[in-house]
């Protein structure tokens, strides 16, 4: 998800209170409506002194066996414990210190940015035997015989990289921590106050917040969530229901960040992750940030995965991405999204995107374009995705959410039935490849196309090269529609439109709107050097994984096993 924009024909502005926002306008005759657009506050401490409970975080994002694992927590609870548990196809227990003395720690004013800032807590070395993975650590908070948890997180490392597989998965780290709200904001919101009779556009590049510290706890649902809980793309609503994102109305009501529905552990890489394992891949996990961390951490694998909301990287691990590719490696991407260059900053613990507000970047006009930030499509960066990772996020984006696409096709629809990528899956040319999950949804990536006799063709206007094989694509968009039913949510409208016709082009303009309007979600595949990349352009990917959709299990096999030879 971009950004919530305009709705209705205005931009929802703060009110004089932190984290919420002003009723979205309509006619007079169709009345105001509630919605948790207007109740949205970030996730954080609570005000009230005496409240039980408890947060922390590791030092770091990722480490390998045999360094030690920091925890810095503050609680209200006289005394602590924690759990760490591997998430993987199976859920198990593999340590926990219990009877640690409770300390509660302030929390700065400008935590986003600078980070909590807390003493550590609590430490333990990983053992030599723990196998690589996702490790949730769950802290206990104990008073007077009431307890509260919240979850920590971090990536273990193979020891020697490839020893153990020949294919590696990178957690979209930089994706969750843009949509991680804890102590007052995120890429995408901030709590702060905006003066509401601004400019809409000044609300726009002051309602995120630029810097995110790793430093912070993780916001609840970004690591763990119920069984069941309800995903952003939806089935068809009925002719004339109202349209909004129930998914956002669940994550509220049952007391987890409204961010965490778009990203994170819990409902996006973790999906991919077991189904990799249940299936005899042995993935070993990787973070982002280990990319930025060890430019060579890639060498040893023959095939690396991404999925899920994989939405924002650096150029430093794109290029990391791009040497394996080149090589000969393969590249899988499951996920939808890629739209966003960051960099790392102080010691690799905070992450910086200026994305809507990109000329506020100190770096903007930096000789190195590594360093600039926002849209790796924008013209101020210039540098496709769709070279690395076989298509582009503004080439997207929505489906099946809200005012967007809400009766789209719902799955890919297949041009190229005869490549190997489909080889046992019985699709046939025309086929909507899992319409009913729906597969295609929320947000996608796709490519500038043409049409020959019936067949889908890039016109590398958007820098896809001309060998790119486009397989499948579906038509999404990139604008809202309001049908002016009473009760509807438009949270996207015009405004992703709008940034995006002036990123790409530098003119918001009728004509530019038009390029981009009516995107695509693909699935691709393109060679890249020596090496090859398959492109399935949806965030729901993941879900059709987990959820044992057939024909999206054999596509994924068919890669993994040409990719590992």
């Amino acid at each position: 998800m971009l950004l919530q924009k305009r709705a209705g024909g205005v931009l929802p502005r703060l009110q004089d209170g932190p984290g919420t926002l002003v009723t979205v306008e309509r006619g007079a005759s169709e009345g105001q409506w509630l919605t948790w657009l207007e109740r949205i506050s970030a996730e954080g401490p609570s005000a009230d002194p005496e409240a039980l409970e408890i947060w922390g975080y590791t030092d770091r994002p990722s480490y390998g066996p045999g360094e030690t694992v920091g925890l810095h927590v503050s609680t209200t609870a006289p005394v602590w414990g924690f759990e760490v548990w591997r998430d993987g196809h199976a859920f198990e227990k593999v340590h926990e210190q219990d009877g640690l003395a409770g300390a509660h720690h302030r929390v700065g004013d400008d935590v986003v940015a600078s980070g909590c800032g807390w003493p550590r807590g609590a430490s333990f070395e990983v053992p030599a035997g723990w196998t690589s993975g996702g490790y949730i650590v769950v802290l206990r908070g104990e008073r007077e015989g009431r307890e509260v948890t919240q979850d920590a997180f971090f990536v273990l490392r193979a020891a020697v990289p490839g020893e153990g597989s020949k294919l590696a998965m990178v957690a979209a780290t930089y994706t969750w921590q843009e949509y991680n709200d804890w102590g007052g904001g995120c890429g995408y919101f901030s709590d702060e106050y905006i003066d509401h009779t601004a400019d809409p556009l000044e609300v726009r590049e002051k309602s995120f917040k630029p810097r995110l510290s790793f430093h912070r706890p993780w916001s609840r649902g970004l690591i763990r969530t119920p069984v069941g809980a309800p995903r952003i793309a939806q089935p068809p609503p009925p002719v004339g229901a109202a349209v909004g994102v129930p998914a956002a109305d669940w994550a509220i009501s049952h007391g987890y960040s409204v961010w965490t529905v778009a990203s994170g552990w819990a409902r996006y890489d973790a999906l991919t992750f077991r189904w990799l394992e249940a299936n005899g891949y042995g993935p070993e996990l990787l973070s982002q940030w280990d990319l930025d961390r060890d430019p060579g951490v890639l060498d040893e694998y023959q095939a690396v995965v991404t999925t899920g909301h994989d939405e924002y990287w650096t150029a430093a691990g794109r290029s990391v991405l791009d040497r394996f590719i080149e090589r000969g490696g393969g590249y899988a991407r499951l996920g939808g999204n890629i739209v966003w260059q960051v960099r790392m900053e102080d010691g690799m613990s905070t992450q910086v995107c200026h994305k809507y507000a990109a000329h506020a970047d100190p770096e903007r006009h930096s000789d190195d374009i590594d360093r600039r930030t926002g849209a790796f499509e924008a013209h101020y960066i210039d540098r496709p995705p769709v070279t690395t990772f076989g298509a582009n996020g503004f080439r997207g984006v929505y489906s099946r959410m809200a005012g967007l696409s809400p009766r789209g096709a719902g799955g890919f629809i297949v041009y190229r039935p005869g490549h190997w990528a489909f080889d046992g899956a019985d699709v046939y040319y025309g086929d909507v490849l899992g319409g009913d999950l729906p597969l295609v949804g929320y947000e996608t990536d796709g490519v500038a196309y043409t049409f020959h006799w019936g067949l889908p063709y890039p016109t590398g206007e958007d820098g896809a090269p001309e060998h790119l094989e486009i397989l499948a694509l579906t038509p999404v968009t990139l604008e809202e529609e309001d049908h002016g039913q009473a009760g509807n949510l438009i949270s996207i409208a015009d405004g992703d439109l709008a940034f995006a016709a002036e990123a790409l082009f530098a003119e918001d303009t009728p004509e530019n709107r038009d390029r981009i309007r009516r995107g695509s979600a693909v699935i691709t595949a393109m060679s890249k050097g020596a090496g090859e990349v398959s492109c399935a352009g949806t965030t729901e990917w993941c879900h059709a994984l987990a959820v044992g959709d057939t024909q999206v299990e054999i596509i994924t096999r068919n890669v993994l096993d040409r990719f590992l030879g």
